[in-house]
């Protein structure tokens, strides 16, 4: 999920922000106290009724991102009925989530990229019925044929995008299908390392009398309060980053605290830090090429950020051949992309005659191309509670029967809502895996991360695992069902219990609700030719009860 930081630029040395966190998933969290002499009462819950998913109730996709394969399994979740296929049916007081073949062209490339390293990249697809070879064009000039569904690019600048056409032919030369893609070697994934948990607070220094303080927004920071000499303002909203003081005393120490709290007035972390103007204006790198990054924040929004380069003062703007405008800053936010339309962006670095110093461009496209950068042999469907219920403590029901067949893998399961945050344990509750070709055992689990060594940064998984024989989860409905408490995790299929984890690993954050059906994958291997398909996890009802004041 990508967040988009805000640079948010103050005229006076510190004002208050109006305005209210208006995050739709920060509405999720439930604050109410728990009350261990309380009654359990109804506080979330879908019956199935209608005769369509709630969307507003379920997400259809992880948080993490659309089309992520996690656990090497071999579908894709569908988000928002994509390709023609909707993996959930709602009928009769059932929503079924429905996993089944991938709905391919025959006829397609689906060309899709791998990136290795800053000068090294494939191009890939799949191979059309009747193909046997493919014209490899780059940047309008035919580098060769291929025989097999790649080719490797092993000279190529990083941050440059280069627009490859692929055409396949099939024996007599006829073409078969062309297509196109964009490869820019800056896209590449980049290893980052695990840090401990912090507001990473810094200052940028602009001139004697202006500064900034910067920090790094944790995941559930619903409001900031920045505290100087003895006066505390508050920031409301997640997205706020850094905070710009102009007119302040020059070469003085100027002390900032800043502390983030979640939506239920906890305080998540603060730290604090000095300011002085004496240490002097900070320098942006520069290089000698543009390098142009992109970020995606939506299906409508997109920003380009580019680097300093070596003589220019200023920077032109074209988006497809048309002229934007010249500026001196070094971004640009897009807000209104078409998802399936390429937009090509050219940046010019020129320097105080208007010479050009440097220059490349960007093609961006908001639409979803993880399918056929998956290129997963199965589509099926997650739902989660993300964005409309989260929730500490309570019991968690659901009343399902999941399908039968090797390689299936069935899941209703709880998970931390502030992933890799400030609660470094990321806590899941598994209430029921199940293994389509086991359909008398019940899998529950809990996981943590563990920090062995103290520093702050997690290093391993802590899990409890329990197995249970239970009646046949494919041939009638079931109930399976989790109690958290403060002191406990318990699991129970039918009302039995099945397995309990106590101690003080018991989970203390918010967490919110998952169901998927997954094909492959480590835990239930891969699918066979006795598979069916379509499969089936058929759920009739979700209900979540706590206790509270």
């Amino acid at each position: 999920m990508a967040y988009r930081s805000l640079v948010i630029k103050f005229p006076a040395m510190l004002l208050m922000v109006a305005g209210s966190f208006n995050s739709a998933a920060a509405y999720a969290d439930t604050c109410e106290p728990y009350d261990p002499t309380a009654e359990y009462q109804l506080v979330f819950s879908d019956e199935f009724d209608g005769d369509e998913l709630d969307r507003v109730r379920w997400n259809t996709e992880f948080l993490w991102g659309p089309g992520v394969i996690i656990n090497g399994e071999d579908q894709y979740y569908v988000n928002a009925d994509q390709f023609g296929y909707n993996p959930f049916v709602v009928s009769d007081g059932i929503l079924s989530i429905k996993a089944d073949k991938a709905p391919f062209d025959r006829t397609r490339l689906y060309l899709t990229k791998s990136i290795y390293s800053a000068t090294s990249a494939e191009v890939l697809w799949r191979q059309p019925e009747g193909a046997v070879s493919y014209d490899v064009v780059r940047d309008g000039a035919l580098l060769g044929s291929a025989q097999g569904g790649a080719w490797f690019e092993p000279e190529l600048r990083d941050g440059i995008d280069y627009a490859y056409e692929i055409t396949a032919r099939d024996e007599n030369g006829n073409a078969v299908s062309t297509e196109q893609i964009t490869v820019n070697t800056s896209e590449r994934d980049r290893f980052t390392p695990r840090t401990a948990f912090s507001l990473e607070l810094d200052t940028r220094v602009y001139s004697d009398t202006s500064g900034e303080i910067v920090w790094r927004p944790p995941n559930r920071a619903a409001y900031y309060i920045v505290t100087h000499d003895g006066e505390a303002e508050r920031f409301n909203g997640r997205t706020f980053s850094s905070l710009y003081l102009g007119d302040i005393p020059a070469n003085t120490d100027l002390t900032y605290q800043v502390a983030a709290y979640d939506l239920c007035d906890e305080l998540i972390i603060e730290d604090t830090i000095v300011l002085n103007t004496a240490v002097g204006q900070s320098v942006n790198e520069v290089s000698e090429r543009l390098v142009i990054a992109a970020t995606t924040y939506s299906e409508s929004t997109v920003e380009i950020s580019w680097n300093a380069v070596q003589g220019a003062s200023a920077y032109t703007l074209y988006d497809n051949g048309e002229l934007i405008d010249t500026i001196s800053g070094r971004s640009l936010f897009i807000d209104n992309m078409v998802p399936g339309i390429d937009r090509r962006f050219l940046v010019v670095a020129i320097d105080n005659d208007g010479v050009e110093v440097d220059s490349t461009s960007r093609t961006l496209n908001t639409a979803d191309a993880s399918f056929a950068l998956n290129r997963q042999p199965f589509v099926s469907g997650v739902l989660t509670s993300y964005d409309s219920f989260r929730f500490k403590y309570g019991k968690v029901e659901m009343r399902a029967k999941m399908p039968a067949g090797k390689g299936l893998w069935s899941a209703f399961w709880l998970l931390n809502a502030y992933y890799h945050d400030a609660e470094p344990e990321d806590p899941e509750i598994d209430i029921i895996e199940a293994i389509g070709d086991r359909t008398t055992t019940a899998n529950h689990a809990y996981h943590t991360q563990n920090d062995s060594d103290g520093n702050g940064v997690t290093d391993s998984i802590i899990s409890d695992e329990f197995r249970a024989t239970i009646p046949d989860f494919s041939a009638d409905f079931h109930r399976y069902s989790v109690e958290w408490t403060p002191e406990s995790i318990t699991y129970m299929v039918d009302d039995r219990i099945t397995g309990e984890v106590r101690g003080e690993r018991v989970s203390q954050e918010q967490m919110y609700i998952i169901m998927n059906l997954a094909v492959g994958g480590f835990f239930p291997g891969p699918a066979d030719e006795t598979t069916p398909f379509p499969a089936s996890f058929d759920i009739d009802y979700v209900r979540v009860f706590q206790k509270r004041r």
